[in-house]
């Protein structure tokens, strides 16, 4: 297989690696010969001829980034795997639990006295990930197991590297944890640094409420499927809305590196209506909004994929319209298949765009919805199939 038809294949599991690999490739010479160890070894060879160079930081900024999405790429062929992103931040997600980030070994590799020996070593790290004893994976797995144990009602929704979502709408970074399982690894030390993270969670008898003054500015749209709604715990009686067929509107409030599903009492507890607080969300999501990415996933499709959680609840912008009007007349569709990911077409591109969002809701571990709606100056619109 050509070089270019294998990094076009890997588009869906590559995502923004694949044009960012593909320009770095046609830049070096010789040629990629291929992929598995032939390409590790041409990668290797590219990394230690840099070295070498003569180079200005520009330089090597790009360098970083074309030899980094070209390591995950090489990486997801060989392990299985797929980018993920988040806030801007490009890692692989080797496994259930293993994450790695290629820019940042790429960045250690040519800093290295012995680059192919450090190489060798970050190849060794993303296998140990791949395979559940990674730094990531081995920390995430230690606090899933405890979870399982102390609190089987929650489980993990999504993750990035070290940072987890339950399905209960609570946030957890785990650097401290893997900071305990490095020193003294997987063993009773870090279960109980697990139990005591765990412990902090809120439970069915001592839930949380935020004042309206407090939950303003970290209020935001989240949007959920009835299948999710009916797989939370029967005390998680969350703030919903309807937007159209099996699609919700949640709220979050969002910590740093913490968020929690807001539920319905708390709404009502709050000194305005159900609707200025959905309002409100939605302004702080504008706020986050000012610039949207908007790329080209095939012919006829587009997708807004900032990478920070929130993109399926774009779908409820109210600039939407008219940013789409922007790059085309007439109707414009959107579906939100999981939270990461806004779809966007023309009415003329509406059965590839259904046919594109059943595919990524299908193979995303926390679908939302592949139901299609017509963004009009009201807000989305449901399309019957």
């Amino acid at each position: 297989m050509q070089e270019a038809d294998w990094l076009d294949s890997l588009e869906e599991l590559g995502g923004r690696l694949v044009p960012a690999a593909k320009n770095f490739v046609d830049s070096q010479r010789p040629p990629l010969p291929g992929t598995g160890a032939k390409g590790i070894r041409w990668l290797a060879e590219q990394l230690e001829d840099f070295v070498d160079r003569e180079t200005d930081a520009p330089e090597d900024d790009r360098f970083v980034e074309g030899a980094g999405a070209l390591l995950g790429l090489l990486l997801i062929d060989h392990l299985g795997g797929t980018a993920r992103e988040r806030e801007g931040s490009h890692r692989v997600q080797l496994g259930r639990f293993g994450f790695f980030d290629p820019f940042g070994a790429i960045e250690e590799i040519l800093d290295a006295e012995d680059p192919r020996a450090c190489f060798a070593e970050y190849l060794g790290i993303a296998e140990r990930e791949a395979n559940a004893n990674g730094p990531v994976s081995r920390t995430v797995r230690v606090f899933a197991d405890a979870l399982g144990r102390a609190r089987p009602d929650l489980g993990i929704e999504s993750q990035f590297e070290l940072t987890v979502e339950l399905n209960n709408g609570a946030s957890i970074d785990l650097t401290r944890l893997e900071r305990i399982a490095r020193e003294v690894g997987d063993g009773d030390a870090a279960t109980e640094a697990a139990r005591r993270i765990i412990g902090m969670l809120p439970g069915s008898n001592d839930r949380e409420d935020t004042e309206w003054q407090e939950a303003a500015p970290r209020l935001l749209p989240r949007l959920v499927s009835e299948k999710f709604v009916a797989s939370l715990p029967s005390e998680q009686d969350l703030y919903l809305h309807p937007i159209g067929g099996d699609v919700h509107l949640s709220l979050q409030l969002r910590y740093g590196t913490r968020a929690r599903y807001v539920r319905r009492a708390e709404v009502d507890a709050w000194t305005l209506t159900q609707a200025d607080a959905r309002a409100r969300a939605t302004e702080n999501l504008v706020a986050k909004s000012r610039e949207l990415r908007i790329e080209r996933v095939e012919e006829g499709i587009l997708r807004v994929r900032q990478g920070d959680g929130l993109d399926g609840a774009r779908l409820l912008l109210p600039s939407l319209h008219a940013r789409l009007a922007k790059l085309g007349p007439g109707t414009w569709l959107a579906s939100a298949p999981h939270r990461d990911v806004l779809l966007l077409a023309q009415k003329t591109a509406g059965e590839a765009l259904r046919r594109r969002s059943q595919d990524a809701a299908r193979r995303a571990p926390h679908p939302v919805s592949h139901a299609v709606f017509a963004i009009t100056p009201e807000g989305p619109r449901l399309l019957r199939a």
